[in-house]
């Protein structure tokens, strides 16, 4: 694996990490849900992710676990470099319908999320996903 590739598949795990303990900080906390969840959340997708930040919390339903958990659960991992500006990262689960992808894309040198993906497979063991983008 380059150095590269390794790097982004870093930082789509780090990216998941600190969203998923701004969920869980969120799930259950109405105060924090409606007053700092947002802009808590507009600077991680500043630091990780491309488009627009006008996040909000509608949409959302700071679930348990939250929505990036099976990234860290992955049984597997792959990349795929699909020109010198794009990777596919996937976080294969053990079930395929726990599978997400990341879609991630260098600008002016940095590399950055654009958009991820979930899979809508239910054979665990099938890997052919048609998959469902939502928003970061």
């Amino acid at each position: 694996m380059e150095k590269e590739e390794k790097q982004v598949i870093e930082m789509c795990q780090e990216f998941a990490s600190k969203a998923d303990k701004l969920e869980t900080k969120a799930f259950g906390n109405s105060g924090y849900k409606e007053k700092g969840f947002v802009k808590d959340f507009n600077v991680l997708f500043e630091q990780y992710a491309f488009g627009k930040q006008n996040r909000t919390i509608s949409g959302l339903n700071f679930r348990q676990p939250p929505r990036y958990s099976h990234v860290a659960k992955a049984v597997s991992i792959e990349s795929i470099k699909v020109n010198k500006s794009k990777y596919e990262i996937y976080f294969w689960a053990e079930k395929s319908f726990n599978s997400i992808k990341f879609i991630v894309q260098k600008k002016n040198e940095v590399w950055k999320l654009i958009k991820f993906q979930t899979c809508l497979t239910t054979n665990p063991n099938e890997r052919d996903c048609s998959w469902r983008t939502h928003k970061l």
